[in-house]
C-alpha cells in the first residue's frame, strides 16, 4: 500500500509545485469547480472537519470506483470467454485458462460486497458464485449441462437458462478440478458470466441506471430522498462484506474446534480462498479510501489504512489455502486469528469511520440470515 501524505504535508508539497491541484468538472454549473484535491491521493488538500458531511462528493468519489470496479469484472470475464475458446479449441493449455479464471473470481469477489441495486435485482450474487453449497446443486446443475450436446453446452443462452448452480464460477470450479469434461461447458459458462457482468455494469452506469438514481437523490426519488442515503447503504454493503468475510468465509471452513469443515470453504478446490479474502478486502479498502476518505479526518483514516494492513498481514500469514489450514492445530489458531482481525475492523469501521460520515449500518443481505 502507497503511504498517503498527511494533509499539511499535501498543503507543502502544493506550495513547492510538488503536487498538483485538479478542479473536478461540475457537469450542472461548467466553470465552478466541485472541489480541488490532489492529483496523487485523490483527497482534498484541506482536512475534512468543516462542520459538515459533503455526501455529494461522497456519492461521486464512491461510483467512481464503483465503474473501476464493475468495469474490470465486465473486462476480465471477456478475457475469460476468450480463454475458454482458445483452450477448447487446443489453441492454448490448461494453465492459462486457469490463471485467467483466478482473475476473474479475484474480480468479482469486491462486487459481492454490493448485494443492493443492481447485483439485488438481478440475482447475481447467486448466478455468479452460487455458494455456500451445502446440498451440492452446482454439481447437480452441471449434470444437466453436460446432459446437453456439445453445440448447446457452448451457449451462453443455454446457460443462462439453467439453474443457477451451474452459470457461474464455481460452476467453472468444478469443471476445472473434477474428472469432468470441461470443454465446451466452460465456454457457454464463460460466456454467461460476461453477459451477467455487462448487465451488471450497464445497470449501474447505463441510462437510467442505479447510478443516476443516487445522483438525482430527493423527494421524487423512489430509492434515495436524500444523498446520505446512498452513503448509508454503501457503508452498509461494506459492513456485511466484512461480515461476511469472518462468519462465513472463515466461520464456514472453521466448524467448531471438534471438527472442521474444510469443504465447506469457498473455492476449496482451486485453493483461491485466502485470495478471494484478499480480494474483497482489497476492494473494501478502495472505497474508504477513494470514496470515503476525503469526509474522514487524517487520524482516523490513517488508522483504518493501519488495520486493513494488519488484517491483509493475518491473509498472508495463514500459509496455507484455508482449507488445509483448518485442519492443522496451528493453521487453525492463524485463521482464527484473522476472523478476529477481521471483526475487530468491523469494530474499527463503527469507531473510526460511520461517526465522521454521520451513518451508521442499516439492513443488510446478512440481516435475517
Amino acid at each position: 500500500m502507497t503511504p498517503k501524505l498527511t494533509s499539511t504535508a499535501l498543503v507543502l508539497s502544493l506550495m513547492a509545485g510538488g503536487v498538483q491541484a485538479q478542479s473536478i468538472a461540475n457537469p450542472d454549473a461548467p466553470g465552478v469547480p466541485l472541489e480541488t484535491h490532489s492529483e496523487e491521493t485523490g483527497l482534498p488538500y484541506f482536512a475534512p472537519g468543516r462542520g459538515q458531511i459533503d455526501h455529494d462528493a461522497i456519492r461521486r468519489r464512491v461510483l467512481t470506483v464503483f465503474e473501476r470496479q464493475f468495469g474490470a469484472f465486465a473486462n476480465e470475464t471477456q478475457k475469460l470467454t476468450d480463454a475458454a475458446e482458445a483452450y477448447c479449441a487446443g489453441t492454448t493449455d490448461i494453465a492459462a485458462f486457469k490463471d485467467q479464471f483466478r482473475a476473474t473470481w479475484l474480480a468479482w469477489a469486491p462486487l459481492d460486497s454490493y448485494q443492493f441495486g443492481p447485483i439485488e435485482a438481478q440475482g447475481a450474487a447467486l448466478t455468479v458464485n452460487f455458494w455456500p453449497d451445502k446440498k451440492n446443486f452446482v454439481g447437480r446443475a452441471l449434470r444437466d449441462l453436460l446432459n446437453k450436446t456439445p453445440e448447446e453446452q457452448a451457449q451462453a443462452a443455454v446457460v443462462g437458462g439453467l439453474s443457477v448452480g451451474a452459470q457461474g464460477l464455481p460452476a467453472i470450479e468444478m469443471l476445472l478440478f473434477s474428472d469432468a469434461q470441461e470443454c465446451p461447458a466452460i465456454i457457454g459458462i464463460s460466456g454467461n458470466l460476461h453477459q451477467i457482468a455487462l448487465s451488471l455494469y450497464d445497470g449501474w452506469f447505463g441510462e437510467y441506471g442505479w447510478a443516476e438514481l443516487a445522483r438525482t437523490a430527493g423527494p421524487d426519488n423512489p430509492v434515495y430522498l436524500q444523498d446520505a442515503e446512498f452513503t448509508k447503504v454503501v457503508y452498509t454493503a461494506l459492513d456485511f462484506g466484512l461480515t461476511r468475510i469472518a462468519d462465513t468465509r472463515l466461520g464456514r471452513p472453521l466448524g467448531t474446534f471438534e471438527r472442521s469443515n474444510p469443504t465447506q470453504a469457498e473455492a476449496w478446490r482451486s485453493g483461491l480462498t485466502n485470495d478471494i479474502i484478499h480480494a474483497q478486502l482489497d476492494g473494501i479498502e478502495e472505497v474508504v479510501r477513494d470514496g470515503f476518505a476525503g469526509d474522514v479526518t487524517e487520524t482516523n483514516r490513517s488508522w483504518i489504512y493501519k488495520v486493513f494492513d494488519q488484517t491483509e498481514g493475518r491473509v498472508d500469514a495463514i500459509g496455507s489455502p484455508i482449507s488445509e489450514a483448518v485442519q492443522d492445530p496451528m493453521g487453525r489458531m492463524r485463521v482464527e486469528g484473522l476472523q478476529s482481525k477481521v471483526l475487530y475492523l468491523i469494530n474499527e469501521m463503527d469507531q473510526e469511520i460511520g461517526p465522521n460520515l454521520g451513518v451508521e449500518t442499516g439492513f443488510s443481505a446478512a440481516d435475517g440470515d
